[in-house]
């Protein structure tokens, strides 16, 4: 016998808009509790579950039936641990995060990693610097950087993803 979100998961597998929007209210909030659990950062939490779900209607073919909640919490549970991994730092057993530019520390070692972090930022190429601005320091969302530069959100994770990787090299 079909449960409820069964019968939901078929009808969007079938396109079924309405379908889909019942299953967000349905998980839309816990799985931004869950997310914020992890990352305690509503933002980046609101993200994680906008970008599951936008995700889910994407790839709605190859949903579930049988267990979607399970698939839910478990994507929610890695998205906000890729979050961590990529936004956060351990330096000298300091936590670093993007943040700490614009905090005011007495620590040379810090002084010196933000240094040396804000000239690697200005070495980014124009378009990835541009991104990874707003995304990390003027705390904009995906979509907001999407739409205001007329991109994909897609791309703005690229982008955003080529930035860290090219900071990890030049500073570590």
């Amino acid at each position: 016998m079909e449960n409820e979100e069964e019968r939901l998961v078929k009808r969007i597998k079938a396109s079924d808009e309405k379908a889909f929007k019942r299953l967000f209210y349905l998980y839309s909030s816990r799985l931004f509790v869950w997310a914020y659990k992890i990352t305690q950062n509503s933002l980046a939490s609101e993200d994680i579950v906008q970008d599951f779900f936008i995700h889910c209607w994407e790839k709605r073919e190859t949903l579930p039936f049988d267990c979607f909640k399970a698939y839910a919490y478990r994507s929610i549970y890695n998205a906000s641990l890729n979050h961590l991994r990529d936004n956060e730092r351990f330096i000298y057993g300091h936590k670093i995060t993007i943040d700490l530019i614009d905090e005011k520390v007495d620590d040379e070692d810090i002084k010196e990693l933000k240094r040396l972090l804000l000239k690697a930022i200005d070495e980014l190429p124009d378009r990835c610097k541009k991104i990874f601005v707003l995304v990390t320091l003027e705390k904009k969302k995906y979509v907001e950087v999407a739409q205001q530069l007329g991109i994909s959100v897609n791309t703005v994770k690229v982008q955003v993803s080529k930035a860290y990787r090219i900071l990890k090299e030049k500073i570590g």
